[in-house]
């Protein structure tokens, strides 16, 4: 294995540690409402999420063999299609880029997904979810590593297209303002931001009707 190899290898294991290991600085997932749609009708299809970890210190070798276990389990569990590292004064920012199932089947397996489910009316509940693997892979993390645990929930950015669909969407920050209820029919693109409170407990998630 060459240099080169041996420093990429090191990188995409420390990224795939921070993202299976920790809460994100901030999880940004795009989507569509031909996606959302797509999902209520009984797809499974795919969308881009990207994140970024904060790492602060050095890995040590105990790390790097740590790491080089979690690299394999990432394999099993997590589509990853990029990463990129960024140097700062206080430490590493891991970005990540990769994609994740946007689905209205409640049985699905990956460990984070986005669920699609009706909510009354003509609206949909859009909502980040954990499937049947997070436990695997939290118990997985374990074998490994006894202090390793998945963190279910992260801060949550949409990036949401969707030309005149009705959105509601609670506790929301839009464009720097901050809703205790966020109900308007968009124009064209939208983007919802939910961090904290609650949603350190449950997915950040909205309500989108298109009629």
């Amino acid at each position: 294995m060459t240099i080169h190899s041996i420093i990429k290898f090191i990188s995409l294991a420390s990224a795939i540690f921070l993202l299976i290991g920790c809460k994100a600085d901030s999880l940004e997932i795009k989507l569509s409402d031909e996606e959302i749609k797509a999902a209520i009708a009984g797809e499974t299809v795919s969308i881009d999420f990207e994140a970024e970890f904060s790492m602060l210190g050095e890995l040590d070798e105990e790390n790097k063999a740590t790491l080089d276990q979690l690299l394999i389990l990432a394999e099993e569990f997590l589509v990853l299609e990029d990463f990129e590292i960024e140097n700062g004064d206080f430490g590493a920012k891991i970005l990540l880029e990769g994609s994740m199932p946007i689905t209205a089947n409640a049985q699905e397996e990956s460990p984070w997904y986005i669920k699609v489910s009706p909510y009354g009316g003509s609206f949909y509940m859009v909502q980040l979810k954990t499937g049947g693997n997070f436990d695997r892979l939290e118990s997985a993390m374990s074998d490994i590593n006894f202090l390793l645990s998945a963190d279910p929930y992260h801060p949550l950015k949409y990036k949401y297209k969707g030309p005149g669909s009705s959105v509601i969407a609670p506790a929301v920050e839009i464009g720097g303002t901050t809703h205790l209820y966020y109900s308007e029919k968009i124009e064209n693109r939208l983007t919802m931001n939910f961090s904290g409170g609650p949603f350190d407990n449950t997915g950040g998630g909205f309500l989108v009707s298109f009629d």
